[in-house]
């Protein structure tokens, strides 16, 4: 079951206003959301800031790693006890490169084929070793394009982390999901946690 907290409103009749485009607050994980003008102010006192339109040539965001794809993650570094996994979401306006460079902020910087994540994404996991900021800059090859992201697994406005050890029960509120249409199963979340509707702009809080 899911409760949703705000449903942007949008003409039944199909003609509506200019949906505004808007960012995470930084640091933040989640995508681009698009709502509707008059609920644009909203959303800023969450943190959300107003996005270029079209996008930029190459955007960045990222997300916490899903439990499937954290083992990855925190298999491929040397200690993995303790590792906080993410994933990496990298969105190009022009044709996909070869290669894709990443400078993890941390001290990682690897050179990796361009990782097709079977959308418009694509998708790197990458395990860091303590909750602090991180700036992540990547370049394409071949074509000088840059862009950069502030990565904040401290907590953010819309986002906290998991606690450390958290009690089996789980108290939930600390994940953050989205994705293109409302939530459904979500084998990772647990109650509490919020999930954006990237096609809509709702905005939900997931139960039991």
């Amino acid at each position: 079951m899911t409760s949703l907290l705000r449903t942007p409103a949008i003409s039944s009749s199909g003609i509506s206003a200019q949906l505004v485009r808007l960012l995470p607050p930084l640091g933040c994980p989640g995508q681009p959301v698009w709502v509707p003008p008059n609920e644009v102010l909203r959303w800023e006192q969450l943190g959300f800031y107003r996005a270029p339109i079209p996008a930029a040539v190459l955007e960045l965001a990222w997300q916490p790693a899903a439990a499937t794809t954290a083992a990855t993650a925190t298999a491929a570094i040397a200690d993995p006890a303790g590792t906080i996994a993410v994933e990496l979401l990298l969105n190009t306006r022009h044709t996909p490169p070869a290669a894709v460079t990443v400078d993890w902020g941390d001290g990682t910087t690897q050179t990796l084929p361009w990782p097709d994540g079977g959308d418009a994404n694509g998708r790197l996991l990458h395990g860091y070793a303590s909750r602090r900021d991180y700036t992540i800059r990547v370049a394409l090859s071949g074509n000088g394009i840059t862009a950069s992201l502030l990565l904040s697994l401290a907590g953010c406005p819309i986002w906290q982390p998991e606690p450390t050890q958290p009690p089996p029960t789980g108290g939930g509120g600390s994940r953050w999901f989205n994705g293109d249409g409302p939530p459904g199963t979500i084998t990772a979340a647990a109650p509490g946690d919020y999930y954006l509707d990237g096609i809509s702009g709702a905005f939900y809080v997931l139960e039991n």
